[in-house]
């Protein structure tokens, strides 16, 4: 029978070549390369992906490999920057997800992973639309006002750090009502190394104006085709007194117009419902008295005009009001009533 001391001999015996075998099988791996590693594979086994995605600044070999259990947290990498991405060689990961204890790693026949950092782009049309936000939001422009907002110096588009109710923020907003000018402060979350950018520039409200879009003779009328809305500007809109449409569509020119101006109330005014030398209907109405007769018309006139007009029957000149086509009426009683006679 074996003594004690025999057995704790031979079973330290055994411990000694268990390590020696461990040993000399993980330095035949790491000499064999990444194609080793894959034969190692099983159920506790770390996978190396080829492709990786990370949103911090770090990547873990959770990152890297499938199934890192309690080593995933570990961090090892520094991530590229945001929205930016790299590589690196397969064997430079084993080394370090050796290094930091995660032994059991296949490559699965990968030679260079793909690092990519997730980001938010962040453009000029939107800090734009967050400027026009602020603007309404502190009360310096009407909530329901159009705004035409131009910087000072063009942005160009920037990564943020995603994940953020925004990806950025401006602060310390100031506006003159009187120049529409404005500055602002920009932090862009997660980009320490661009600090605070200054923001200056215009925001001006605008209006729709009615902008003549060919050019219109003397007497044209106005119709929708003729004229197109253009944004513009209160300020410059109210020193040109641009019209509504309600002002222009269906009104004739007092003059010729050319393509390309803005649309001034004083340019237009009724069309000519009455013409010179037309035969008109002459009225008369007052209570139940109601008298009419033909005439002829010794001017033009548009609908409120009040022009001369020649009764057909006795030659005499009266004053009538043009209230249609080809139709005018008086509110004179006494002889002019006389004058009209009854048809």
């Amino acid at each position: 029978m074996n003594t004690y001391r025999e057995r704790k001999a031979a079973d330290l015996g055994r411990r000694i070549k268990a390590a020696v075998f461990t040993a000399l099988t993980t330095s035949a791996i790491l000499l064999a390369g990444p194609s080793a590693w894959a034969t190692t594979f099983n159920a506790d086994t770390a996978i190396l992906k080829k492709n990786v995605t990370v949103d911090t600044r770090l990547v873990t070999l959770g990152d890297l490999f499938q199934n890192a259990g309690s080593y995933a947290n570990k961090a090892v990498f520094r991530a590229p920057s945001l929205g930016q991405s790299g590589t690196i060689q397969a064997d430079r990961v084993i080394d370090a997800a050796l290094q930091a204890g995660l032994s059991r790693i296949t490559t699965n026949n990968i030679s260079v992973v793909r690092v990519a950092r997730l980001s938010e782009l962040v453009t000029e049309m939107d800090i734009l639309s967050k400027l026009e936000a602020q603007l309404k939001a502190k009360g310096y422009v009407d909530d329901t006002a159009k705004l035409d907002i131009e910087l000072t110096n063009h942005l160009s588009d920037q990564h943020a750090a995603p994940g953020g109710f925004s990806p950025f923020e401006i602060r310390s907003l100031r506006y003159d009502r009187m120049s529409g000018r404005f500055s602002a402060n920009l932090q862009i979350y997660g980009r320490d190394d661009l600090g605070v950018i200054r923001l200056g520039g215009e925001a001006m409200e605008t209006v729709m104006v009615p902008v003549l879009s060919r050019t219109i003779r003397r007497g044209e009328i106005i119709s929708k085709s003729d004229v197109t809305l253009t944004p513009m500007p209160r300020q410059k809109a109210q020193v040109a007194s641009a019209a509504t449409l309600n002002e222009v569509i269906g009104k004739a020119a007092r003059q010729s117009l050319r393509a390309g101006i803005i649309a001034n109330a004083a340019y237009f005014t009724e069309p000519d419902m009455v013409k010179r030398s037309d035969m008109v209907t002459i009225v008369f109405n007052a209570g139940n008295l109601n008298l009419s007769i033909m005439g002829k018309a010794l001017s033009d006139g548009s609908k409120g005009d009040v022009i001369p007009v020649q009764n057909s029957q006795t030659s005499r000149v009266i004053r009538a009001e043009v209230i249609g086509h080809g139709l005018l009426e008086i509110g004179q009683p006494g002889s002019i009533v006389a004058s009209l006679g009854a048809n």
